[in-house]
């Protein structure tokens, strides 16, 4: 999901805590730092937990640019997914870009624009000239308050029917398995506290080359299921909150009277959702 791919997969390889290191006249062993060592195992059984679980809840955020002069954008997308292909959640990828979304495993998507991003349509439109703002005007005619129905394989299961939206469960946790090394195997546990509304044990990396170091925070108290992590790279910063481990993901397909055929919008099926 967005750019979950580089998060943590270096965590899921955690090095031994223990090595031999051999010296002139016999081998002693080089043990790791106890938070080092704590750290890693949390680390290795909080992935485990989270490769292994049937659903999950997840919030993605991600900012991106300076915070100074107002140029700082922002990225939100908010799921509840499964391995089926059953997604429901909400997603705000900016002007024009913000509604709910439903997808129904073997069926179609469901999108809904909120006021604003209509809105927002409208605006931009209007910059382009009559016909455009005329083409849009009928869009939005036809789905405000509505549910687009986009059908099955125009978002594909495991394809994003929305900017950022990954809708399937073991898509997202085979692109977070094969990213690059975040931590390069290594983490440090800190002392428990509160991050997110949550009482967690922060693990972060030992050793951060420059700005906020990234990390992962599992719960604690009963299994380390990871509630959240964190990266900062190249002036981006992507924050993922993960929560109801396996509870089952309620998505279903609006009723007939509150949806309109992506179709009748023009062009390929879902070709123009977000194109003014």
């Amino acid at each position: 999901m967005l750019a979950a791919a580089s998060l943590a997969s270096g965590l899921t390889a955690c090095g031994e805590r223990e090595k031999p290191v051999r010296l002139e006249g016999g081998v002693f062993t080089e043990r790791k730092p106890a938070d080092r060592a704590r750290g890693e195992a949390l680390a290795a059984e909080g992935m485990g937990l989270l490769q292994s679980a049937d659903s999950l809840r997840i919030v993605v955020e991600m900012e991106r640019g300076p915070a100074a002069g107002g140029t700082r954008r922002s990225q939100e997308v908010g799921l509840h997914l499964d391995r089926d292909g059953n997604c429901a959640g909400t997603f705000d990828a900016g002007n024009g870009q913000r509604g709910d979304l439903i997808m129904v495993a073997g069926g179609a998507t469901y999108v809904r624009f909120t006021e604003d991003s209509l809105e927002a349509m409208r605006t931009m439109a209007r910059a382009r000239g009559p016909q455009a703002l005329a083409t849009v005007e009928e869009r939005i005619a036809l789905v405000r308050g509505k549910y687009m129905k986009l059908p099955a394989g125009a978002g594909g299961r495991g394809g994003r029917a929305v900017p950022g939206a990954q809708c399937d469960l073991d898509t997202m946790l085979r692109e977070l398995d094969g990213g690059e090394d975040t931590f390069d195997g290594q983490v440090r546990a800190e002392a428990a506290t509160y991050r997110y509304g949550k009482h967690v044990i922060p693990l972060v990396d030992p050793n951060p080359v420059g700005g906020e170091a990234n990390a992962m925070y599992v719960a604690a108290e009963g299994k380390p299921y990871i509630t959240a992590l964190v990266m900062n790279e190249d002036g981006r910063r992507m924050t993922m909150h993960m929560s109801d481990y396996g509870k089952p993901v309620e998505a279903h397909a609006p009723p007939a009277a509150q949806t309109v055929d992506a179709s009748e919008l023009g062009g390929p099926a879902g070709a123009d959702l977000f194109e003014v």
